[in-house]
């Protein structure tokens, strides 16, 4: 891959990161959309249960005063009073007839309750649905963005390495020189070839001359002992 594209891509991706930030703002903006969307199909499950509450108490009322009304006629009835039973089963048949009504109204706000709880039931699984989704693609990209400075940085430690890595091999390699030149000053040195630091040229000069003595006389001795030693020994017995 040439330069140019890696350049490329390095400011796609960031491009494609200020994207994925902005898409992720959307995407929370719409889940609050949503949580607010079910928020108010739970109020309006809860008030028409409610009303439907209430619708029953009211039935239930009703009929109690129905059956009471009833009981009232049949007693008129058994005192001969039909005036008095035909009131009160008047009023029946009016209570009844109120108590019809709230039995209508109070089946059409169970069919609406039951619409509006599974409405809420789809709407939270669908909010739930697109809550994992978002949360996934968010570690996705969190995992991605992760890499990807990690990779960043293992490159930058590679080339920090490396860099480093040359340059210490080139200061062992120059260490190396300079050992290897004072180990041969220090020969020239011991030899009285090169002067020591304060040291006249007559005095390296006679240090030379005094390790070629001493070179020679320790030759001279070990020939000395050499000799002596064969003399001890006695002649060699294979010589006979």
């Amino acid at each position: 891959m040439s330069i140019g594209e890696r350049i490329a891509r390095i400011f796609g991706s960031r491009r494609a990161g200020n994207d994925v930030e902005d898409l992720k703002d959307r995407l929370d903006e719409t889940y609050r959309s949503q949580i607010a969307l079910l928020r108010q199909v739970r109020r309006g499950v809860a008030d028409v249960a409610t009303s439907r509450r209430r619708i029953e108490i009211q039935l239930a009322a009703a009929t109690q005063q129905a059956n009471y009304l009833d009981e009232e006629a049949r007693q008129a009835v058994a005192q001969g009073n039909d005036d008095a039973a035909r009131s009160v089963l008047t009023r029946k048949v009016t209570l009844e007839k109120a108590a019809a009504e709230l039995q209508g109204r109070h089946a059409d706000l169970k069919l609406e309750e039951d619409k509006l709880e599974a409405a809420a039931l789809k709407i939270e699984h669908d909010v739930e649905s697109f809550r994992v989704r978002k949360d996934t693609l968010a570690a996705r990209h969190t995992a991605a963005a992760a890499r990807a400075e990690i990779n960043s940085a293992t490159s930058g430690i590679n080339s920090s390495v490396s860099d480093v890595g040359q340059a210490m091999e080139s200061a062992e390699r120059h260490t190396r020189e300079l050992e290897a030149t004072a180990d041969a000053v220090d020969e020239l040195v011991a030899e009285g070839i090169v002067s020591k630091p304060g040291e006249s040229a007559d005095d390296a000069l006679g240090r030379q001359f005094d390790a070629a003595l001493d070179g020679a006389e320790v030759d001279r001795q070990l020939q000395e002992i050499s000799t002596d030693r064969k003399d001890d020994d006695g002649p060699d017995p294979l010589q006979k």
